[in-house]
């Protein structure tokens, strides 16, 4: 009877771990419901920029508190009379980011092309922090096909510029059939994991309960300097961080390999908030399943103005660095333009 106990006792201790285990691994998910089919928006220019902006007001006047001025939904015309261009520009701003993110950036390329462009606000951004708590990764994923539908409104073939989770949002949106007119991704340091590892738990089962436990209720990081606090989200729920998480592991998933849409991805290995790791294997997979595939660069940054080597564009963290990649882009489309004669210009 003694000599038996020890084998029991193992027994029971592999059971109970393997109940534990199970019960974690049955735990409560964010759940991401993808969009079906695309929004239904006005064809008429001015009715456009109408239907966007009193969005935009019930979004303001909602509970969730004010919109920040300067962070909403617009739309930048290349000509006075709102023609459509040849090419439009949408731009997806980051995680708790805005449109001011990288600007002028994407205006100054507009203008080289001679391409309309749309600037989207992700649901809950440019918004008191509590705001960033009640929008799901199903609704940015909403946000980004409503953002490309735009971007075919105001022109021919459309480019789309994401910036960290801006640039996971792209990914994702090559992959839709909706995204016919896709002419090309340009990437700024896109969010494919965090760059601490721990992070990858809150994408895991039990994910909003460890956030509060390990986390805390509130998730708050230090502003560079006064535009970097008005126009970012530094203080906000803990909650907020698993639909990003969610998302991240959403897309990192899927098919990156039958990715055919010609990407420029421009990263630092010294960023230090997403994994440049990552955001490698990422582009190794670009196009890998497309026979001859030619038709994406990566553009390594070494030094950058900003201090997270993150954000490497724009005039609140990186402005002297606006220039050099303002020219990375340009180059890019223009060889795009050489090997896809098709993409006229994209």
């Amino acid at each position: 009877m003694i000599r038996r106990l020890p084998a029991r006792l193992l027994s029971i201790t592999i059971a109970l771990f393997l109940v534990a285990w199970l019960a974690y691994q049955l735990g409560p998910r964010h759940e991401i419901v993808e969009p079906r089919g695309m929004p239904t928006l006005a064809d008429d220019p001015l009715a456009l920029e109408s239907q966007l902006a009193d969005a935009e007001h019930r979004a303001s006047r909602s509970p969730l508190g004010p919109i920040t001025p300067g962070t909403e939904k617009r739309i930048f015309w290349a000509h006075e009379d709102r023609r459509k261009t040849a090419l439009s520009i949408v731009y997806l701003h980051g995680y708790s980011a805005t449109r001011q993110e990288i600007s002028p950036l994407t205006e100054r390329l507009a203008r080289a092309l001679g391409a309309n462009l749309f600037h989207t606000r992700l649901r809950g951004h440019g918004q008191p922090g509590d705001a960033m708590a009640a929008a799901s990764a199903g609704d940015w994923l909403a946000d980004t096909l409503e953002a490309y539908a735009v971007g075919e409104r105001i022109g021919g073939r459309v480019i789309v510029i994401g910036t960290s989770t801006g640039g996971t949002l792209a990914l994702w949106l090559a992959r839709r059939a909706e995204a016919a007119n896709l002419a090309a991704l340009l990437l700024v340091s896109p969010n494919l994991g965090p760059r601490d590892p721990r992070s990858e738990w809150l994408a895991g089962p039990w994910g909003p309960q460890l956030a509060s436990l390990v986390i805390g209720p509130t998730f708050e990081w230090r502003p560079a300097n006064e535009p970097h606090a008005k126009f970012w989200t530094w203080r906000y729920p803990s909650q907020a961080l698993i639909p990003m998480m969610a998302l991240v592991d959403h897309v990192r998933a899927s098919d990156l390999e039958l990715i055919t849409t010609p990407t420029l991805v421009i990263y630092s290995p010294n960023d230090r908030v997403v994994s440049h790791e990552q955001i490698e294997a990422m582009f190794d997979r670009l196009g890998a399943g497309i026979t001859g595939n030619s038709t994406k660069r990566r553009v390594v940054v070494t030094r950058s103005e900003d201090p997270s080597s993150h954000v490497l564009a724009g005039d609140v963290l990186a402005p002297r660095d606006t220039p050099s990649m303002l020219q990375h882009m340009q180059d890019f489309l223009r060889h795009m333009q050489a090997v896809l004669p098709s993409a006229q210009g994209a």
